[in-house]
């Protein structure tokens, strides 16, 4: 027996750190020892491990089921074709995997709870992640992805708490501040969200959607200026983007900016962009300089 186990250690050592790096001669060593030695989990599973580095997903399925048929009660291998389902997005599948998990170890609770999620049990994926974190672990992505599935449920004041202990613990990052100004902008307590993304453009916050959000934050604290280089800057990142455009017109309408309302819709119209809402805006920045016009 002992034999045996250095011949497959052999195997795996040469496939691990052998003088070849070409991926296809390392699968070959390890089929070729499978072949030799038919029940040696090791063998499958290091080969399963080669096809998702290789992000070959269903390879690695495939051989990983064949490892568990060596090893009923093996977790890891049910954990691993899990995960490969996961990258393949087959969710269900997933957390069939999941769910024969004999153990009950915390490293598995991540996945299982992101999996009930893109199925839409949110408050299951809760439940799992407030398991998790009771493990005391020393990382601060559940507390976010449980701040995160608060607010699709729904939970601002839960996303808001949930934040503020991975702040409080892991220190500030601007996705913090995002997500917590956006669970305040959800509720319509403006102040506080301008603060929370005033705080998150400090630290170099890039994305179209926040900077169209702090734009019309910032509209509603009654800072127009910083309203619309807010969203200009919206549509300088994503100028293919509808939305923006609209935000941005309707505060120039708002504040009787009506010449720089129609450059907006002018600029949208060359790069391309059309939508119902803007055409609607388009006739009345028409109508309004009409009426200019005529006084």
């Amino acid at each position: 027996m002992k034999k045996i186990m250095s011949k497959i250690d052999k195997i795996i050592w040469q496939a691990k750190y052998g003088k070849s790096r070409n991926w296809l001669e390392i699968k070959k060593t390890l089929e070729n020892g499978i072949k030799q030695f038919p029940q040696a989990t090791e063998l499958y599973l290091e080969l399963g491990k080669l096809f998702q580095y290789k992000k070959l997903y269903k390879k690695a399925i495939n051989t990983y089921q064949k490892a568990l048929a060596t090893d009923p009660h093996n977790d890891e291998i049910k954990f691993k074709i899990g995960n490969c389902f996961l990258f393949l997005r087959e969710y269900k599948l997933a957390l069939d995997y999941y769910l024969k998990i004999e153990n009950d170890i915390p490293e598995f609770y991540y996945n299982k709870a992101y999996a009930y999620s893109k199925l839409g049990k949110l408050t299951i994926a809760a439940d799992i992640i407030k398991k998790l974190i009771s493990f005391n672990i020393n990382s601060e992505i559940p507390y976010l992805f449980l701040a995160e599935l608060s607010f699709n449920m729904g939970k601002y004041n839960d996303t808001i708490k949930y934040v503020t202990i991975a702040e409080k613990r892991f220190g500030a990052k601007p996705t913090k501040f995002y997500l917590r100004g956006l669970a305040y902008y959800h509720q319509k307590i403006w102040l506080k969200a301008y603060l929370e993304f005033q705080n998150a453009a400090k630290m170099k916050f890039t994305s179209p959607q926040f900077y169209r959000i702090y734009g019309i934050t910032c509209e509603k604290v009654g800072k127009s200026k910083e309203a619309e280089d807010n969203l200009l800057y919206s549509i300088k990142l994503a100028p293919y983007d509808p939305i923006s455009y609209i935000e941005l017109i309707k505060v120039y309408l708002a504040h009787d900016k009506i010449l720089e309302a129609y450059n907006i819709i002018k600029y949208a119209k060359e790069t391309s962009i059309s939508s119902f809402p803007l055409q609607i805006l388009k006739n009345q920045i028409l109508k309004k300089m009409e009426e200019k016009n005529r006084k």
